[in-house]
């Protein structure tokens, strides 16, 4: 049964604070990845230079291959990051904007980022020559492109909570149960008891684990037929969701009445999207 947003200051029995703060055991996690990423990219550098060799130009193959991969993984960790640190937002349910203004600006902080960096590593070799350059010029062409494709995912998720909590108002619920964790935000989770349907949920940052402590309950904004979204009391993760078995909640929808139809219509939850 859920529970009335609490007023303002008040938690309506949830933790509440300012955020997971970093630990060591997360920085030196993170840290090495950029130190192996680059270590990656001079081998890769060093065999495609073997393309001007006469007898050993298939080893340019191989750096080739190295470059791509390398590329490919440091955008996934400039983009696809965990969701961490102080939030600058209320956690408690009577802040719908401030948590979609903040993952707006988290995540199309590191976008501008990458995409200055892929220009730099086009625009050099262009305008020096591009000659030994070359494979500076390839990983900013291939940056600029997949970045972009990594990324708009990420911003179409932060649009739909957005949209949600244009219409909707946070009411508490608990207890939340963690029920199968995937790749790129994706996991699955019930809120309440044994009735409630099991819901597929997405981060918007796509984070690779679960938020510490979500299990006591979250701020729930929507109507479970249709979805909605949650916001982790404390550490601030938003998540959009629906429900995982769409087809299995037809007649609940189709017996909502017009007033939720509608009200579901605007926030963008008529039709299956997650």
């Amino acid at each position: 049964m859920s529970e009335p947003s609490a007023g303002p200051g008040s938690t309506g029995g949830e933790p509440r604070t300012k955020g997971r703060p970093s630990t060591d055991d997360d920085r030196r996690h993170w840290m090495w990845r950029p130190s192996y990423l680059a270590a990656g990219f001079a081998v890769s550098f060093v065999l495609l230079l073997a393309v001007r060799s006469d007898t050993f130009y298939w080893v340019a193959v191989l750096g080739m291959l190295g470059l791509a991969i390398v590329v490919l993984l440091a955008l996934q960790l400039a983009l696809y990051r965990p969701f961490g640190g102080p939030v600058p937002y209320a956690t408690d349910g009577t802040d719908r904007q401030g948590p979609v203004k903040y993952h707006y600006k988290v995540l199309v902080r590191p976008y501008l980022l990458v995409m200055a960096v892929a220009a730099v590593l086009v625009a050099v070799p262009l305008a020096v020559g591009v000659g030994y350059l070359g494979p500076f010029l390839g990983a900013g062409l291939v940056s600029l492109g997949m970045g972009t494709r990594f990324w708009l995912p990420q911003i179409i998720a932060a649009r739909r909570c957005a949209r949600v909590l244009k219409v909707y108002d946070f009411e508490f619920r608990a207890p939340i149960r963690k029920t199968n964790l995937g790749a790129k935000g994706v996991r699955s989770l019930i809120l309440g008891g044994d009735a409630a349907p099991r819901m597929s949920a997405r981060e918007p940052l796509f984070s690779d684990r679960w938020p510490k402590e979500i299990g006591l309950g979250a701020w729930f904004a929507g109507d479970e037929p249709f979805g909605g979204v949650i916001l982790v009391p404390g550490t601030g993760e938003l998540m959009c969701m629906q429900p995982e078995n769409w087809a299995a909640l037809d007649k609940a929808r189709r017996e909502a009445g017009p007033e939720r139809q509608e009200r579901a219509r605007r926030a963008g939850l008529a039709r299956k999207r997650i």
